[in-house]
């Protein structure tokens, strides 16, 4: 039953992305940067953390084929990128407790990686159209500053909401 409850987050974190966050974006309010919503990449980051690496790689290859269809035209990509990120961070889980920071540090540095390697793979079939000084400084700050705080915002709830995930399996093992 939790798996179903957390699936319905993640899927909702999907809608928030393509939905609402495009009225509050910066280019609604003629700002030069690109803010790109990655709340789905937030959501499998917390699942990696708190539920394991397997459970996020699972959830980042459905919702990153997901986010393919529906949002790229090459298939493959994000659902690369966010199973490699969730299962990474599933791995950092393993070495250190679940605080804040560490929650923090590891959204922020997913996030950063996931726009990295989604910029290197689209530049290695020259398909990136933007260089990379302006990668970096109108994209992927901004991308990793307001994700990290989407984090910040919601890391009692989902913490709370996959730790209780956890204790129901490890009650019913």
């Amino acid at each position: 039953m939790r798996l179903g409850i957390i699936s319905a987050v993640i899927f909702l974190f999907f809608l928030i992305e393509g939905t609402v966050v495009q009225v509050i974006g910066a280019a609604a309010w003629g700002l030069s940067w690109i803010i790109t919503p990655r709340f789905v990449l937030v959501g499998i980051v917390f699942i990696g953390l708190y539920l394991g690496r397997r459970k996020a790689l699972v959830y980042g290859l459905l919702f990153g084929l997901l986010y393919d269809v529906v949002y790229t035209d090459v298939i493959g990509v994000y659902a690369f990128t966010m199973g490699l990120t969730g299962y990474l961070a599933g791995l950092c889980a393993r070495y250190f407790h679940q605080s804040l920071l560490l929650v923090t540090t590891t959204i922020l540095l997913a996030t950063f990686m996931n726009e990295w390697i989604v910029y290197g793979l689209y530049h290695l079939f020259h398909m990136a159209e933007v260089s990379l000084n302006t990668l970096l400084l109108q994209e992927m700050v901004p991308t990793v500053l307001f994700n990290t705080l989407f984090a910040l915002l919601i890391f009692r709830p989902m913490s709370r909401m996959l730790t209780a995930a956890e204790s129901k399996k490890n009650q019913l093992a």
